[in-house]
């Protein structure tokens, strides 16, 4: 630890010392913060906040202290949380005292849910209003979801630390909780828990603070297509996934606030002798990223042959599949309540090594309700989420021999992949080709944590490697133009050590 990090932690932790006292004074509750919960099928398991994962210490208690843990972002930045929750008929409120008077300044959201800047709430899942039930998006809700929608922190925010509260309640705004005779907090199996904020000086970067570096929120006007320049229609092929994929604006459009992919029966066999149509958009070209936290939030129709996906595959140049990698996040088939979440490689595809380590794991869920999937992709680990609840980790081998054989791939640039497809009887069920399956996606989002520190030069070309032979990828490979690097000639997007310093292809 060099000196000028000690000194921040040193800082930062004299500072955090009156607070965690202060805490207890303020920022009241309605129950014993020693309470245990009454009932297990609704459990708060922690929250992840802009990628950064905060678990919870003992899910059994109804209050969670988390005030020794930091979310750092900066004024104005867009806050994505998603909620690690057992169990349904439940909502969430965010609250974070901005004004740092120990309490939280709650005032009564107005039509749709609106919330104003001086609101010490800042999101919630569900709440009945003047007009209805809504959550803070403007969205229409049934008071059943739980996870919260994203919000902004103030452009003003002063730098500092503030309290952050989520609570787990039923159509209350109160933040200390509910707690009449025929909805109780305790009674319905609530959570509260309270978490730091760290807004920083503007221009400031901590090594692990993530950031916001692709999303789409997919609010356009209903029947318009994806926004051109971040999304491209995939390519009709010969897989099972691409093979019946259309151009046509019936498979691929945005409907209120949301990206629908569909797979329809073909109108028009005679031009286009293929029994169904898909629709299927990728960023290929357009948006790639090596290392962050990747998620979006969908929900799809369960039906015989459905097979839909939200996955990642290599930014060209890349070596042929699956010697480059394949990240599935997440995959359904047919009509089963199950989410896979799948890695392909040389290693696991093409030499078997589907146990060394696993390589696919799989989470029960409701196909027809929205979910938020995620995968957490580091330099030596891949962790795939479920709304908020990690479900699988694949790590990368420290044996220089099964790296030399394909064990991990995931070190490059890949792009992202939204689709509907359908089933050929080989994993998913053959089509229905009477059915009009639907998949719907409410956002996607990337989050990257700041530049690696140690970075000494970023190159736009591949000069360096013509110019020496002294490059070296960072798991210690030799580049050459004859290497699994280099692909028709061009070196592979990413991080290699050249002359002993650390440099960026880009």
């Amino acid at each position: 630890m060099n000196a000028t990090m000690s000194y921040r932690l040193s800082a930062l932790l004299i500072a955090l010392l009156p607070l965690l006292a202060f805490a207890q004074e303020n920022y009241p509750v309605a129950f014993d913060r020693d309470t245990y919960r009454t009932r297990t099928d609704r459990v708060l398991n922690g929250i992840v906040l802009n990628g950064n994962d905060f678990r919870v210490k003992t899910p059994m208690m109804m209050y969670h202290d988390l005030t020794d843990c930091i979310f750092k972002a900066h004024a104005g930045d867009f806050v994505s949380p998603t909620l690690a929750f057992t169990g349904k008929w439940m909502d969430s409120y965010i609250y974070i005292d901005k004004d740092n008077n120990g309490m939280f300044d709650v005032l009564t959201p107005g039509a749709q849910g609106a919330l104003t800047e001086d609101n010490d709430l800042v999101s919630f899942s569900g709440l009945t209003v003047e007009d209805g039930n809504y959550n803070s998006a403007g969205e229409e809700t049934n008071l059943s979801e739980v996870q919260p929608p994203s919000f902004m922190l103030p452009k003003d925010m002063e730098p500092g630390i503030y309290m952050m509260r989520v609570k787990i309640d039923w159509n209350d705004t109160d933040p200390a909780g509910r707690m009449d005779e025929a909805n109780s907090i305790i009674k319905n199996g609530g959570a509260i828990l309270d978490i730091r904020l760290q807004v920083l000086p503007e221009g400031e970067q901590y090594e692990d603070c993530y950031t916001l570096v692709f999303n789409d929120e997919f609010n356009e006007e209903n029947g318009s297509q994806p926004d051109a320049l971040k999304w491209r229609r995939s390519v009709r092929r010969s897989s099972t996934w691409n093979k019946y994929i259309s151009t046509s604006e019936d498979v691929a459009f945005l409907q209120d606030g949301h990206l629908v992919c569909r797979a329809i029966p073909n109108p028009d066999q005679a031009s286009d002798p293929v029994p169904m149509l898909t629709g299927s958009v990728e960023t290929r070209d357009l948006f790639s990223f090596t290392y962050g936290w990747v998620e979006a939030r969908l929900k799809t129709t369960p039906h015989k042959g459905n097979f839909p996906a939200f996955w990642m595959m290599p930014q060209p140049p890349a070596d042929t599949w699956p010697k480059a990698g394949e990240i599935d996040i997440f995959e359904a088939i047919d009509a089963q309540n199950t989410a896979f979440h799948t890695l392909h490689s040389h290693w696991i595809t093409t030499l078997g090594n589907k146990n060394n380590p696993k390589y696919s794991f799989s989470e029960s869920v409701s196909q027809g309700d929205w979910h938020i999937f995620a995968a957490n992709w580091t330099e030596d680990l891949i962790t795939f989420y479920v709304d908020g609840s990690p479900v699988g980790s694949y790590a990368k081998s420290q044996n220089a021999s099964d790296i030399e054989n394909g064990q991990w791939p995931f070190c490059h640039d890949f792009y992202l992949i939204l689709n509907q497809s359908v089933g050929d009887g080989s994993w998913a069920k053959a089509a229905d080709t009477a059915f009009t399956y639907e998949t719907q996606f409410d956002w996607v989002r990337v989050f990257q944590k700041d530049a690696p520190t140690g970075i000494n030069e970023v190159h736009s070309s591949q000069s360096i490697v013509h110019s020496s032979n002294d490059v070296y990828d960072l798991s210690g490979r030799r580049v050459d133009n004859g290497g699994w690097l280099m692909v028709n000639g061009q070196l592979r997007r990413g991080i290699y050590i050249h002359g002993g310093k650390k440099v960026v292809i880009k």
